[in-house]
């Protein structure tokens, strides 16, 4: 009992109201009044969201004292599932419910090699730079009864001694939910991104909290080349139906668009439907179905795709969940492609090749898995994995994406310096019969970052990519070292004003 006063994990001691925990030791956020926030993609985490989604579904608002409740296993809704609720250009639904915004720059000194698109071309290009780059964001969320609105837009701007490599990145996030009764809620997000063609190298991973093995893939290019300019648009409309405590359904639709200065753009549609049973207090089985549709620039292809799969989660312990996905898609392509010409029509016609609308149909396995596990000390570590389909990157249309994620993530010097380490491997494989070719990336990274004081601090971060294309014999690398200074006003001052 004396242990577990200083053990974070321990649901039944609230480390911000029990006296005993407040000795030397304890860091400095941990005062009366404040509540430590669970490290994003942590089970606490997890569970905090899913009880917020859990009492919006009931008709009752979202507020931080009763996620401190539910993360203390108040509101306790089984293990988290894979419902694939997001996409890169729409991440998770964030927390904060006070509106806050941060200011900041950073220097970084790159080296190595990457891959850039030229006229629907693949090859390499020279990374060994170094540049400035300014960053800002802005947003925050307010809660009624049954209504909730909220906003996040982030930016950057980087400058680097190498041509080619400077521009503006800007995303923007706009979600509303509404609670019709305590059985029926629905929600409308909407997902803006203006890229340039440096952001695919300086944003190699995931956000925090955000896991491959729950990213929408379908609607997700989230293999970019650089020298590819991109701008996207994503809306979705969902709705939720709690037939009894155990059971529920989701239906929902999204239409996306993707430009592409260099490379194939592309729109596309998805209809999906899931159900969940919570079995038993371990376990939450379920099943769903989507179809997707794919328009390609210039109608040079089109695509369609039926989706059905299970789900199955399950909590091991309170620290240790598992949440899977199985399915099977098959995938119909229709695409141009240059077909040769016999010797003789060669001869009559002046031409070696003719193009013909080939069509093909490809079946492939569609799989999500993620094991995370939480440690003592304010520690997670987590390792995904996921294969299905995905719109490709522009120069591969139509592909098979398979992707492994792995991270650890926790707190040095008493949680004054929390830090990241972790790895990625990406590939995209192209399904049309006349669109054949891989990309692959490895991705390795080390991240920290120290409170100043003030609302200001300061990070460093170290990426190694590895880099393979179709048509090369050779594998690059590059390696990116950054370092900088971010400030955010203090808590709740935004709102104040």
């Amino acid at each position: 009992m004396e242990i577990d006063k200083y053990d974070p994990m321990k649901r039944d001691v609230d480390p911000t109201t029990d006296p005993n925990r407040l000795t030397d030791r304890q860091a400095p956020s941990a005062v009366p009044g404040q509540k430590l926030d669970p490290i994003p993609g942590s089970i606490a985490d997890m569970n905090e969201q899913q009880a917020a989604q859990s009492r919006q579904a009931n008709g009752t608002s979202v507020d931080p004292d009763a996620d401190s409740a539910a993360a203390n296993g108040a509101e306790y809704s089984g293990p988290a599932v894979l419902s694939r609720s997001y996409t890169l250009a729409r991440p998770m639904i964030p927390r904060q419910i006070q509106w806050t915004g941060v200011l900041g720059l950073n220097y970084s000194w790159n080296s190595g090699e990457a891959p850039s698109a030229i006229n629907g071309a693949t090859s390499y290009r020279s990374l060994s730079t170094h540049g400035a780059t300014a960053n800002w964001s802005i947003g925050g969320r307010h809660v009624w009864r049954r209504d909730q609105l909220g906003m996040n837009y982030s930016g950057t701007y980087s400058d680097y001694s190498l041509g080619g490599m400077n521009g503006a990145n800007q995303n923007l996030n706009l979600d509303y939910a509404h609670v019709v009764s305590r059985r029926i809620s629905f929600q409308v997000v909407e997902g803006l991104q203006d890229l340039s063609q440096n952001y695919s190298y300086e944003n190699p991973t995931l956000q925090p909290g955000n896991s491959v093995a729950n990213l929408n893939l379908a609607t997700s290019p989230n293999v970019q080349l650089l020298n590819s300019q991109t701008r996207q648009s994503s809306s979705s409309f969902s709705m939720t139906l709690v037939q009894t405590p155990r059971i529920s359904y989701n239906v929902s639709t999204a239409y996306f668009i993707i430009g592409r200065t260099e490379g194939v753009g592309m729109h596309g549609r998805q209809y999906s439907g899931d159900v969940n049973y919570r079995w038993t207090h371990k376990a939450t089985v379920g099943a769903y179905y989507s179809f997707t549709d794919y328009l390609y620039s210039h109608n040079i292809s089109t695509s369609d795709s039926h989706n059905v799969g299970l789900i199955y989660s399950y909590a091991i312990n309170r620290n240790t969940q598992i949440q899977t996905r199985f399915g099977v898609t098959r995938i119909e392509n229709l695409a141009y492609e240059a077909v040769p010409l016999p010797l003789p029509l060669q001869q009559l016609l002046g031409q070696t090749s003719v193009i013909i609308n080939a069509y093909s149909v490809r079946r492939t396995s569609d799989v999500s898995m993620q094991l995370v596990h939480d440690f003592r000390r304010s520690r997670t570590a987590n390792i995904a994995y996921a294969h299905g389909q995905s719109p490709g990157n522009g120069v591969l249309l139509t592909s098979i994406q398979q992707t492994l994620s792995a991270g650890f993530t926790g707190n040095l010097m008493h949680r004054r310096l929390p830090f990241s380490v972790g790895g990625i491997y990406s590939s995209v494989t192209s399904t049309a019969s006349g669109n054949i070719g891989f990309y692959k990336s490895e991705t390795y990274y080390v991240s920290t970052s120290r409170p100043l004081g003030r609302g200001l601090s300061a990070s460093f971060r170290i990426n190694y990519q590895r880099y393979s294309l179709s048509g090369s014999p050779l594998s690059e690398d590059s390696i990116r070292l950054s370092f900088g200074f971010e400030w955010g006003p203090p808590e709740g001052l935004l709102r104040k004003l």
